[in-house]
């Protein structure tokens, strides 16, 4: 045994929007103001990055050939605008500890994230994206430095994005990141 470290259970929090703020200028989709991601750039909403999605699809970038998993609470691999996108060999539940990543059906938030990454700006369309749907299930149970070092270095010759839309209480007071195990699965991540 060269290391060892005691897992602790972590609190991690799921972020939030809010909807009411999100107007839709480009698409038709009536849920585009759900879609918090794609509103950074009009100055309005409180986005800290602008990763400049809406011009990016203006221009014709689709995200073909590229694979993007989210670690969240599961992905419902079944859903029907999900399941044509579904990669099932690059997705898991690390919670369970199996290959299985579907959520308990109180777990919503990972679908909702997906309805951007998957559908894109046609979803009334409902056309299919060349993006690859893989879904980490991490959250709905214990989250420890394993978990979250399993589930940010999982497959990584096949996954290109990892979205986490999750992290320490945003309290103020608490101050919280990676832990031993994390900051080595970004680093090894970082030099692949």
């Amino acid at each position: 045994v060269e290391w060892i470290q005691q897992q602790v259970v972590k609190k991690r929090t799921k972020r939030d929007y809010d909807l009411s703020r999100a107007q839709s200028t480009y698409f038709n989709d009536p849920k585009w103001p759900s879609i918090r991601h794609t509103h950074c750039s009009d100055n309005t909403h409180p986005c800290q990055s602008d990763m400049n999605i809406e011009g990016a699809w203006k221009r014709g970038y689709t995200g073909k050939n590229i694979v993007v998993t989210i670690l969240d609470d599961g992905i419902e691999r079944t859903h029907p605008d999900l399941m044509q996108n579904y990669d099932a060999l690059a997705s898991c539940d690390v919670n369970g500890n199996d290959l299985d990543p579907m959520p308990r059906y109180d777990a919503s938030n990972e679908n909702k994230i997906w309805g951007l990454i998957v559908l894109g700006p046609s979803v009334t369309a409902l056309i299919k994206s060349p993006i690859d749907a893989i879904g980490v299930r991490m959250l709905d149970g214990d989250v420890t430095d394993m978990v979250e070092a399993k589930s940010v270095s999982y497959n990584p010759q096949h996954v290109h994005i990892y979205s986490a839309s999750w992290g320490p209480d945003d309290d103020g007071k608490t101050v919280d990141g990676p832990a031993p195990l994390t900051r080595q699965a970004f680093e090894n991540g970082v030099r692949m």
